[in-house]
């Protein structure tokens, strides 16, 4: 959901709300609830039957003629300490906390309760980053929220380079779950000119609507480069939106159930969205070797209906330094770069070398892997800058 304040929208039913916002509508047992009750003692909490959802009396007093349920989400890095803003939701609200679900370094869930609303408040980052839906029949309540998260969650840093993923949760649904920050700045002098242009063609392409082709593929041996290449695209290709697809969900990239996801995605960011396949050898290959339900959905998505509708582009490394890939990917119109990241020649490996350490005692006499260029680096001393931080900056006061 997108930090925005003046997006609060009116719920008929419970089942609304937990469709557009991640709210934890939870069945009441005992095990999670703090008040050590069978049900929790609050106003919306009225029903312990096993079929009932938390947060149906809001529902049932907006029928028999009540205020109507009003609900609004805000994530966005935290600008104040977690344990400061778990302060202010109870004081400044006038809600409790009735729910704790840590899950150590600064992560978890909260669920806080009073007659009139229900705020659901996650951490995730070692508790950097903040997700926040609230349900309410109370104008005040309203007012204050928006006051408090438009003071406390601060905007993105476009240099720091995020990061998503694809997931998949226990009911057969698929969200999207924000990872952090992975870009970095691009050392062009790493790789070859070929490697180059081709970089900068595919940066090129992320900017624009009408892409020469909606499939990239980074293909060569393990160390090479290509990790480097997709975090360098994070910070560079700002307009785009990069989700990591785990390999286990390759295969799923067609099914009706990730539309929901992926449209919710789309409504949050303007630009691209880049599924990122690593090690997507099985999707790449000739259908006669390799998944071609897997290479089906792949294509069908890029390619498709769905993929133009959303803009959708798929970003596939492979370790396969000669891949037998299928005609279909290679189609004109389809695949926009096939860069193949080779080892460095001997005297562009001494030159990186030199420009990490400045004195090196080595000169490398054959095709050498970046990674093991880094690697002698780090021997005689050389340490790696710190990735760009999410959050452009905190704030010391709180509401």
């Amino acid at each position: 959901m997108k930090p925005d304040n003046t997006a609060w929208k009116v719920a008929s039913t419970p089942a609304e709300v937990a469709k557009v916002a991640s709210f934890p509508f939870k069945k009441v047992g005992q095990a999670s609830w703090l008040n050590d009750a069978e049900t929790p003692s609050f106003g919306q909490h009225y029903d312990t039957g096993p079929y009932n959802w938390v947060g149906l009396a809001l529902f049932k007093k907006a029928l028999e003629g009540g205020p109507p349920v009003r609900y609004c989400g805000w994530d966005g890095n935290l600008g104040v300490p977690a344990q400061g803003l778990l302060a202010a939701v109870e004081g400044s609200l006038g809600v409790r906390l009735v729910m704790v679900r840590e899950n150590g370094n600064g992560n978890g869930s909260f669920t806080y309760s009073s007659d009139t609303a229900m705020v659901s408040l996650s951490f995730s980052e070692q508790g950097r980053f903040a997700q926040v839906f609230i349900a309410t029949v109370d104008l005040e309540v309203v007012k204050k929220s928006e006051a408090l998260f438009g003071h406390v969650i601060v905007p993105d840093n476009p240099e720091a380079g995020l990061v998503f993923s694809l997931v998949k949760n226990s009911m057969g649904g698929y969200s999207i779950r924000r990872l952090g920050a992975a870009g970095s700045p691009l050392e062009r002098e790493n790789y070859n000119p070929k490697v180059m242009d081709g970089f900068d063609h595919i940066v090129a392409d992320l900017q624009t609507d009408s892409p020469c082709g909606r499939l990239v593929v980074m293909s060569g041996s393990p160390g090479t480069g290509k990790t480097y290449l997709v975090r360098s695209l994070l910070a560079q290709a700002k307009k785009a939106a990069f989700i990591v697809v785990p390999p286990q969900l390759t295969s799923e990239l067609g099914s009706p159930e990730i539309l929901p996801a992926l449209t919710q995605a789309k409504s949050e960011f303007n630009g691209p969205i880049v599924l990122i396949l690593e090690d997507a050898d099985r999707v790449l290959v000739d259908r006669n070797q390799g998944d071609m339900s897997a290479i089906s959905s792949m294509l069908n998505l890029g390619d498709g209906i769905l993929g133009a509708v959303l803009d959708i582009r798929i970003l596939a490394t492979t370790n396969a330094e000669k891949l037998q890939m299928d005609p279909a990917t290679q189609r004109r119109g389809r695949l926009c770069r096939y860069i193949d990241v080779a080892p460095l020649e001997p005297q562009y490996a001494t030159k990186v070398l030199s420009r990490l350490v400045h004195q090196p005692r080595l000169t490398f006499k054959e095709p050498t892997s970046l990674a093991n260029v880094y690697g002698q680096a780090r021997d005689m001393g050389w340490v790696a800058p710190p990735l760009a931080n999410a959050r452009p900056q905190i704030r010391a006061e709180i509401l």
